[in-house]
């Protein structure tokens, strides 16, 4: 166990905790253009073909910002919070690193050819979130506080000409404007929804449920069946009225800035985000950071970093060790001062 616990120590602080290590690749293309969507769009990030649209307005972004020698800004939207089911609740793990320095490669070796400047700005929308999934705003503003300091860590560690930074929805508008419009848009989305097939209504309706934190800010374990149907079928058609009445507020302001690039996870895949480049959360994982735990898969010759669900979790969770760490993050949370190690291949 101590030679296993020096082995990951020394692979946290010398690779991960690392920010200056980041593999660099040369673009590949004809022209600087090419070089650039070639990058962006190569599945090696996303582990699937993009939207023809996405790629099309990508491509849009790119030319202008090109030809205007604007600045590169990559907007990742996330949920601005940690799952209530991850044992690191409720502030941010490994997992979050992992995607930080993968989005970081991503970019590099268009922030090392380009004169432009280039951003990653990370974008949280957790501003309605206790109104559709129970979630109380302790914890999320306790994952965001932390996620902030996370950001600051890195700009002061890294070499890179890549500027981190955060911001929050909600510090773009009045919240009880945007629940009020929220609420008055409702049954049209309600009406909306219901035209959906059942296919479509069933996989939306089992993603909100997954999401409902059901002793959350209100205790609503010992409610009738119906009303738990009723609840997810609110919380679902809510979050697609946020989302509408979100763009409505804060689009032109915020996501139609004509140097911005938008990014979302893998859980963004389906309905939705059209327009918008999709990508994996590290080179070994599909599951989003905020939705997920950081481990390590650690085999004989390597040792892998995985982003794992609950699903997965749950299957591996008794086969699982719990190495104690010693790192500078850990004045950020005490999540950083341990993590979970699976020895040998993973079954899934």
């Amino acid at each position: 166990m101590e030679q296993l616990e020096d082995r990951i120590n020394n692979y946290i602080n010398e690779q991960i905790l690392n920010f200056n290590n980041i593999e660099t690749n040369e673009l590949v293309g004809k022209s600087l253009k090419e070089q650039i969507l070639n990058r962006l769009f190569s599945r090696k990030w996303s582990r699937k073909a993009q939207y023809e649209e996405a790629k099309k307005y990508t491509e849009e972004k790119v030319d202008n910002i090109l030809n205007k020698n604007l600045d590169f800004l990559f907007c990742f939207c996330f949920g601005g919070y940690k799952h209530f089911w991850s044992p690191t609740y409720p502030e941010p793990d490994w997992a979050e690193i992992f995607t930080i320095k993968y989005l970081m490669e991503y970019v590099l070796p268009i922030a090392e050819t380009q004169n432009n400047n280039v951003k990653i700005e990370f974008e949280s929308e957790e501003v309605a979130l206790t109104y559709m999934n129970n979630t109380p705003q302790e914890g999320m503003d306790k994952y965001n506080d932390a996620f902030k300091k996370l950001i600051n860590y890195v700009n002061e560690k890294t070499k890179y000409p890549i500027d981190l930074s955060v911001v929050l929805a909600r510090d773009f508008y009045d919240k009880e404007e945007l629940l009020n419009k929220m609420y008055d848009y409702l049954p049209e989305v309600q009406e909306r929804f219901n035209n959906l097939d059942d296919y479509e209504k069933e996989i939306r309706l089992k993603r909100a449920e997954t999401n409902i934190m059901w002793d959350g800010k209100e205790n609503l374990t010992n409610i009738s069946g119906e009303e738990k149907k009723q609840f997810i079928y609110n919380s679902r058609t809510l979050n697609e009225a946020f989302l509408d009445i979100d763009y409505e507020l804060r689009g032109k302001e915020y996501f139609e800035k004509e140097n911005l690039i938008p990014l979302l996870g893998s859980f963004g895949l389906g309905a939705g985000g059209e327009l918008w480049l999709h990508l994996a959360s590290n080179k070994s994982s599909l599951v989003d950071f905020w939705a997920g735990i950081g481990i390590l898969e650690v085999r004989d010759d390597k040792i892998i970093e995985k982003t794992i669900s609950k699903k997965q979790f749950d299957l591996i969770k008794d086969d699982l060790k719990r190495i104690k760490l010693d790192n500078d993050l850990i004045k950020i949370s005490n999540n950083y001062s341990w993590i979970y190690v699976y020895e040998g291949k993973l079954p899934f």
